[in-house]
């Protein structure tokens, strides 16, 4: 089926290529005049105008509706007799006109006259047509084509200060001059505006290869030309549509129907093939899939996009439509390019990681950020100018506004500087175990207003970074090497002081002696530090203090303390550590005959009677 489609359209190519078309009368270039009274309508609101907003939107409608005409225009075969348009009215004005001379009525010389210059603008323009389909079929250049619309305007300027004021008077002949008046100037406006247009865009005309005229109004035109889809055409012209747009419109449709899949399962099979099997590229399959998806939207909607505009190219809602299509060009724009930012900042920071490069989450996150606002507001700005709304006044609006606008986000500005603060001087990163007055918890997040904090028992808290950065922080992250350890062991009053001494050394040396206990004389940094005045161990945040004494004398026991670190951080790393060590004092205790010691009560008991005596022999004395 694929085979008999791609056939047809290989038919469609060459017989485009082989033939010339020829309209056969003006009926077919409805929508060339439809398109001109729109202009000449749009001209009257702009006189009637004073608002610049509006101005602008109603210029920039107008400039649609001339890049439209172009494009009818551009790569058709339209061949008129510009000569034979509205002839035999105007053989009647002239002959008119001569009468009304003779019996010197001026006011109906004027009147006709204006009926005259009317038809021969139309016939200029007709004539300038030509000129631009002749040009676009000839491969003219630029030059040539601006040349030729100067020489016209040069005309019509002329051709206007010629033509004299109306007559004025109250009867129904001078209301007829009035008329033909107004329409007279509303035909000069409208040949004056496209002569500029052209001269100012020429490039829109402008055909420089043979396979530039090859278009989709070229096709749609051979469609139109068949006797088949003529008399069809005459039926639907009111809804401004036609056979060769609906067909080339629905092949459109057809194959990016079955080009869709195609594409997919091919862009799947080369990366599955070249891109995941291959050791040598690394992360090269994250960007690429990261922006798959956006490809192929871009695609799909292309085709359907392409199709519309075949259907709808004479018609009016093909400038509104035009819009809404922008605006689903720069979404998938925007996605296609959040998605690269996104995937260029994971394969950056996996690649740090394999290499043990150090590297900040938060800042690669603020410049993500940073990044895909940028581009939105690229984005939001080129939608903006489209719609023809004034970026320059806006921003001056911004300007006389930024006061009022700074007091107001104040608070934010604040977070934002104390976000900034906190990334700079990294008091706390991403993942660390933090308390900021009465909150203690892991930090989630580090945003540009404020930071996310997931507690212990999983609840989470949202701080101002403002509030944060000026707080006194507590990160129990920001160390190396050394998690305290430190406990009380008490042993009984009966117990022999030799076997005391001999249970400290033993304590010690198996301290020293412990792998996952921190030892001062193992080297933990380089010697190299930025400042000679800095201290690497507090820089670090290393410690390996080991102590083991006989502490105090207690109620009911004889304390021995010990201090000491473990090397890891790790809360149940450091658990086991702590673990084994306490079985380790629990042995080494029992070796030498010692035993932990518990609270003891002594109770004395007395008999009664002594118990009186006692008291009156206090109470005499």
């Amino acid at each position: 089926m694929i085979k008999k489609f791609s056939n047809v359209f290989l038919l469609m190519f060459l017989l485009l290529a082989s033939f010339q078309l020829k309209a056969s009368s003006e009926e077919r270039y409805v929508a060339i005049t439809e398109m001109l009274k729109n202009v000449a309508e749009i001209n009257q609101e702009i006189a009637s105008n004073d608002d610049d907003a509006t101005l602008q939107i109603l210029l920039q409608k107008k400039n649609s509706i001339f890049h439209n005409l172009l494009l009818i225009i551009r790569g058709s075969y339209i061949e008129y007799q510009v000569q034979d348009i509205n002839e035999e009215e105007l053989i009647l004005l002239r002959s008119k006109i001569n009468i009304n001379l003779s019996r010197g009525n001026a006011v109906a010389v004027q009147r006709d006259q204006y009926a005259s210059d009317f038809i021969l603008t139309k016939r200029a323009i007709g004539e300038y047509i030509v000129f631009l389909v002749q040009a676009s079929r000839n491969y003219l250049s630029k030059e040539e084509i601006i040349e030729e619309s100067r020489k016209r305007i040069k005309l019509i300027t002329q051709k206007i200060e010629e033509t004299p004021d109306p007559i004025e008077g109250d009867s129904e002949i001078f209301q007829n001059l009035a008329e033909n008046y107004a329409d007279l100037l509303k035909v000069y406006a409208v040949y004056q505006d496209f002569l500029e247009y052209v001269i100012t865009n020429p490039d829109e005309i402008v055909t420089t290869s043979f396979f530039q005229k090859i278009s989709l109004i070229s096709f749609i035109s051979y469609i139109n030309n068949n006797a088949v889809f003529r008399n069809i055409n005459y039926k639907i012209a009111p809804l401004r549509i036609d056979m060769g747009g609906i067909i080339v419109s629905l092949c459109i449709m057809l194959l990016n129907i079955i080009a869709f899949p195609l594409v997919s399962k091919a862009s799947n099979r080369l990366v599955e093939r070249f891109i995941l099997n291959d050791e040598k590229i690394e992360n090269v399959e994250l960007v690429f899939m990261s922006m798959y998806k956006p490809i192929l939207y871009l695609v799909l909607f292309f085709g359907i996009d392409l199709s519309m505009n075949a259907l709808l190219y004479k018609t009016e809602i093909k400038i509104t439509l035009d819009y809404f299509v922008y605006i689903v060009y720069a979404v998938l724009y925007i996605y296609l390019l959040f998605n690269i930012i996104d995937s260029v900042a994971v394969v950056h920071s996996e690649q740090s990681e394999k290499r043990n490069k150090a590297y900040s989450k938060e800042l690669v996150l603020l410049l993500v950020k940073s990044l895909k606002g940028l581009v939105f507001l690229v984005c939001l700005t080129l939608l903006l100018s489209h719609f023809g709304i004034n970026i320059t006044a806006i921003l001056s609006t911004l300007g006389i506004g930024g006061l009022a606008f700074a007091m107001a986000a104040k608070d934010s500005l604040s977070n934002f500087f104390g976000g900034l603060n906190i990334m700079i001087d990294r008091i706390y990163k991403m993942g660390d175990w933090i308390k900021v007055g009465s909150v203690e918890g892991t930090v989630v997040e580090i945003g540009l207003r404020s930071t996310t904090v997931r507690t212990f028992d999983n609840a989470l808290i949202t701080m101002p970074n403002s509030l944060v950065s000026t707080a006194s922080v507590l990160n129990w992250n920001r160390r190396s090497v050394g998690r305290r350890i430190k406990m009380h062991i008490g042993v009984t009053y009966e117990s022999n002081m030799n076997d005391i001494r001999q249970a400290l050394q033993d304590i010690k040396n198996m301290l020293a002696e412990h792998p996952g206990i921190a030892n001062a004389k193992e080297r933990q940094v380089s010697n190299i530090a930025r400042n000679k005045f800095l201290i690497l161990e507090d820089v670090h945040g290393i410690k390996s203090t080991q102590l083991v004494f006989l502490d105090r004398y207690s109620d009911f026991s004889m304390d021995i303390l010990i201090y000491c670190f473990s090397k890891t951080v790790n809360w149940a790393d450091w658990l086991e550590v702590k673990q084994d060590v306490m079985f380790k004092i629990a042995e080494i205790l029992e070796k030498n005959n010692l035993t932990f010691a518990y609270p003891t009560n002594v109770q004395i008991n007395r008999n009664e009677e002594s118990a009186v005596m006692g008291a009156e022999k206090l109470m005499a004395e």
